[in-house]
């Protein structure tokens, strides 16, 4: 190879290699940012548009969801690539089609947040209603939906690049830690699009209960990830579930009458985030964090096999 044959590396090429995370957010953010006031603007008729998301069979909020997913997802992989090249980003892929890990964990991931806040709901003193065929058809429709429009981007993004790069640095709980903090971040233009949140002050209240509950979230998602060889996918899959049995229209909703689902949705959560870090303490040190990149990086050009025994419990 001669002189001319080697390729120029820039001043802004060496900044995200040296801070991948900080360019993340340095361009991320921003992005999302105007992405969100726009659907702000958009909701509180500003500018025109309120209707588009409804002939897309969306309501707002859903729609501000996808395009926050669309700007942040590609500014994850556009880092990774700058920072890894191609392999980092088959690296990122392959971990977020990871479907082949034990069963116990696909358990865990689709099964374990429903059921839980459907039986503290009850507890609690909910009703508990049978679910019609309907229902229960358009229930899986909704979490399909779900999963491969938003939440698989998602995690793609905050548990596959930011939430994995800083436990390599600063360890697993520090990782969620201050990865809820950017993901709280983005996600607070919601409370204003459905108005749950629209002054300063109540921006400022939403903002702080955000970070902490999410802090809980990322917690048990990297658990997650932990125990199911480091897949992507099932992280995605118990957000997804989380969501679906904590929102209005979700299956918590449709399967329970009174006021304790959302309480129940985060107790369950918090229960389950304490036991899993209990049962996998072990796999929560940075050597298992290393032990996995160096799986992932042989994975590249080797095939994966059909079963793992680290995705066992």
């Amino acid at each position: 190879m001669t002189t001319l044959d080697v390729p120029r590396v820039t001043p802004f090429t060496r900044f995200v290699r040296r801070w991948p995370i900080l360019t993340f957010l340095l361009i991320g953010l921003p992005a999302a940012g105007v992405a969100m006031g726009v659907a702000v603007l958009v909701q509180y008729e500003v500018i025109p548009g309120r209707d588009l998301p409804a002939r897309l069979g969306l309501d707002m909020e859903e729609a501000a969801s996808v395009a926050l997913m669309a700007v942040i997802f590609a500014t994850a992989v556009f880092v990774t690539r700058a920072v890894e090249g191609p392999e980092g980003v088959r690296i990122l892929v392959r971990r977020m089609t990871r479907w082949q890990v034990s069963p116990v964990w696909w358990l865990i991931a689709a099964l374990a947040m429903p059921l839980g806040t459907v039986l503290l709901a009850v507890l609690l003193g909910d009703d508990l209603e049978a679910p019609r065929p309907a229902t229960i058809a358009g229930e899986l429709l909704s979490v399909a939906v779900a999963l491969l429009v938003a939440n698989i981007w998602e995690e793609g993004t905050w548990l596959g690049f930011m939430q994995t790069r800083l436990e390599r640095r600063r360890g697993f709980f520090a990782a969620a830690a201050l990865t809820a903090v950017p993901f709280a971040a983005v996600h607070l233009p919601l409370r204003v699009i459905n108005g749950s949140a629209t002054t300063p002050a109540e921006l400022a209240s939403a903002f702080v209960v955000l970070v902490v509950f999410c802090f809980v979230v990322r917690t048990l998602l990297g658990t997650v990830a932990r125990g199911a060889s480091n897949s992507v996918l099932l992280v995605a899959v118990t957000h997804t579930m989380f969501n679906r049995s904590n929102n209005l229209g979700g299956l918590g909703d449709d399967l329970l009458a009174g006021q304790n689902r959302q309480l129940a949705a985060l107790l369950t959560a918090v229960l389950l985030t304490v036991v899993l870090v209990v049962v996998n303490r072990r796999r929560l040190s940075r050597s298992y964090r290393r032990e996995l990149d160096a799986l992932e990086e042989e994975s590249v050009t080797t095939p994966e096999p059909a079963t793992s025994d680290r995705s066992t419990t």
